[in-house]
């Protein structure tokens, strides 16, 4: 049992820490959502958030994320949720086998993180948090950096994990797991310990428990000069990246239904570098596109092979991503993979997410506006259909629709060929249908019969990319911090 939280000690280093993090960052009333496995370093997180909330005006909720690496993980997932009572946070917790999995080529420690890091960025964003706070401290930085020395990681992969990346906030980096330890061993709660730590085939574990024990013991200070050449690299892409923005020309690309779908740049901007600037601009188009990591060195030699080629290229470059480009332009784009069959129910108003697009769809009641009239790809004013259930989905065959200004019907693959929608697009359309009637094909077209009129209530449907934000993975999957 824990001693009396009416009356709380404050651990200095661990309340400090935090206190200064949030003190520049937040403002009363933000809400923080904590990645919250249950373990020490999470516990101890989240116990010290909760000592400086009240201070500082936070709202602290808490995420649980069951990778189900091992049998006893629904067990810890309990423990967290009731380590969360105990302080008084609401949690939400999910379970990996409960989420539709894509798994392709990974393993399954690749999978859980990038379905946790989903996870919370869908979250992060149906709960209007600011920031999203993971326990990572100085021992995991360190032990990143080793990981990227060993993967032959340039500037940016050593650099490792920021403190700050847009929402997402790492308050810890600057303590050592001992010192997080000892603070909390005054809190007296009890955290979970999870046994696929200990698993030495996992390359981060191995580096925990052996390789950098055997380097602190011949040099003791290995972690916090680790560390600083973290911070040295942060500093010096930071520099580089300055330099390289204006050169490349960086824009975003987008579907037919105006989701993000990769970025672009100034092919001969990269083909005029010096060699060494050509790994950090093609990491730069990796980051404006929202890849979590840089392509291979074998990805990388196949694309300046193609580039000194001078003539059209395409090359993927991993993880369902591919470059693709002209005599002008280098594109990165992800593979848009067959979505499969998919439908949904939404019962109107109120919203239900499409994982195989990772996407999300709301039906809202609203006003007539003007926008509503300009077209748009992300979102569209229907007339008034009353409260009822919708249905969204792919294509079928033998679809129609009467577009707008149209009077007949049309066979919506032609429509779909006759606005040059690309044929790995037109899978992926999410459909919002009412009535067995297709009402709007986002980025195309709404039906003639839910034009808008002189009704000035209606209803607004609206895309939102469930991981509107994205988190960085940081490569350590399934650990308990």
């Amino acid at each position: 049992m824990h001693s009396d939280l009416s009356n709380p000690p404050r651990p200095s280093a661990l309340v400090e820490v935090l206190t200064s993090t949030f003190r520049n960052l937040a403002k009363a009333g933000d809400r923080v959502l904590v990645a919250f496995s249950g373990g020490p370093d999470s516990t101890a997180l989240l116990w010290g958030l909760t000592l400086i909330a009240g201070d500082l005006g936070l709202d602290i909720h808490a995420a649980h994320f069951d990778h189900g690496l091992d049998p006893d993980s629904t067990r810890r997932a309990r423990e967290a949720r009731r380590l969360a009572m105990e302080l008084d946070v609401p949690i939400v917790v999910e379970n990996l086998a409960k989420t539709p999995v894509d798994r392709g080529a990974e393993s399954h420690e690749a999978l859980a993180r990038r379905h946790r890091y989903a996870f919370l960025n869908r979250l992060a964003t149906r709960h209007q948090a600011r920031f999203v706070v993971t326990a990572h401290h100085a021992d995991d930085q360190a032990e990143t950096v080793l990981l990227r020395m060993l993967f032959g990681s340039g500037l940016e992969g050593l650099g490792a994990m920021r403190r700050v990346r847009g929402r997402l906030v790492r308050p810890l980096l600057p303590l050592r797991r001992a010192e997080i330890a000892k603070a909390l061993q005054t809190s007296g709660l009890q955290p979970v310990m999870d046994p696929t730590n200990l698993d030495l085939s996992t390359p981060r574990n191995s580096v925990r428990a052996s390789l950098l024990p055997h380097l602190e013991r011949t040099t003791p200070n290995v972690c916090p000069q680790l560390c600083r050449l973290a911070s040295v690299a942060q500093r010096a892409s930071r520099s580089v990246e300055l330099a390289l923005r204006p050169l490349l020309e960086l824009r975003p690309i987008h579907d037919v239904a105006g989701q993000p779908r990769g970025a672009a740049c100034d092919r001969r901007a990269i083909e005029t570098l010096p060699m060494p600037l050509v790994s950090p601009a093609l990491a730069l188009l990796h980051r404006e596109a929202g890849v979590p990591y840089p392509a291979s060195a074998a990805a990388r030699a196949e694309l300046e092979r193609q580039l000194r080629a001078a003539g059209s290229l395409g090359c993927d470059c991993g993880a369902g991503w591919r470059w693709e480009g002209d005599a002008k332009t280098l594109c990165l784009t992800k593979t848009a993979s067959s979505a499969g069959e998919f439908t949904y129910t939404l019962y109107a108003p109120g919203s239900v997410d499409i994982p195989e697009l990772e996407l999300r769809v709301y039906l809202t009641r609203g006003q007539l506006a003007p926008w509503m009239f300009r077209g748009r790809a992300d979102r569209a004013g229907l007339a008034d259909f009353g409260r009822r259930q919708v249905v969204v989905r792919n294509r079928r065959s033998g679809d129609r629709i009467r577009p707008l200004g149209c009077t007949r019907s049309r066979s919506l693959k032609d429509l779909l060929i006759d606005r040059r929608v690309p044929r790995r697009e037109r899978d992926r359309l999410p459909l919002l249908v009412i009535d067995d009637e297709i009402a709007w094909v986002p980025g195309v077209t709404i039906s003639e019969s839910f034009r808008l009129r002189n009704d000035p209530s209606v209803w607004i449907a609206e895309l939102e990319r469930s991981d509107k934000t994205v988190l960085e993975p940081t490569g350590n999957a399934g650990a308990v911090t």
